[in-house]
């Protein structure tokens, strides 16, 4: 992936503003950055198609701020700008959650210095810092510990062992024994691995062979 250097980013003289408006992103009247590709493309906010902002970019790193609904991180994932990124939190379309236990975090709870996972998507605007929209902040981490990952379902088969095998849509592969408890995100709802159908959202915990630990599943 290329990366955007500070020079390169200090030579474009809009800055960007970031709107967030059922669950898109919306640039308005600025250039943008689509971070998968290093392209430069401009928006009006209304010209933003859901086959772009559907893809998920996940990135981490350390809190420098946290004020008025954004989240300032030194990226140091590789992926996407490297260096400072503000992520847009949105109270409706964001979730913020803990990384052992999958529960709802308040933003005033996030420690400057203490390093997140975040899932964003690829439009990002070319201010300075460049800014994006987060669906999903992962925090509150222990060390040594691996952190959940939140996955598209691209496909959920059964075996006869009464094993199942997850696909995500990035094309990774996770074991999933039978037993595995899966939970709802914030509801009472009984659900079953047999629940977990394509283009379903989850959180999953799962050790270095990727073999699952524990599933939340998001609402459709």
């Amino acid at each position: 992936m290329r990366k955007i250097k500070s020079q390169t980013v200090a030579a474009i003289c809009c800055v960007g503003i970031l709107a967030v408006a059922g669950g898109t992103v919306a640039m308005a009247q600025s250039p943008t950055i689509l971070a998968g590709s290093g392209d430069v493309v401009t928006t009006t906010g209304e010209e933003e198609s859901a086959d772009t902002i559907q893809e998920q970019l996940c990135i981490w790193g350390t809190v420098l701020s946290v004020e008025n609904g954004q989240i300032c991180i030194d990226n140091k994932s590789g992926v996407s700008v490297e260096g400072e990124i503000v992520l847009n939190i949105s109270e409706e379309d964001s979730r913020v959650l803990d990384a052992e236990n999958g529960f709802p975090v308040q933003l005033s709870d996030i420690q400057v210095g203490e390093t997140i996972y975040a899932y964003i998507g690829p439009a990002m605007t070319m201010s300075l810092p460049p800014q994006t929209f987060a669906e999903m902040v992962i925090c509150k981490i222990p060390a040594d510990f691996k952190v959940p990952e939140y996955v598209d379902v691209e496909s959920m088969e059964w075996s006869e062992s009464g094993d199942w095998t997850l696909t995500s849509s990035a094309g990774t592969s996770y074991r999933i024994p039978a037993n595995t408890p899966i939970t709802p995100y914030l509801t009472r709802q009984l659900v079953t691995l047999a629940d977990v159908t394509n283009g379903r959202r989850l959180l999953v915990w799962s050790d270095g062979e990727n073999q699952v630990q524990k599933l939340v599943l998001f609402a459709e």
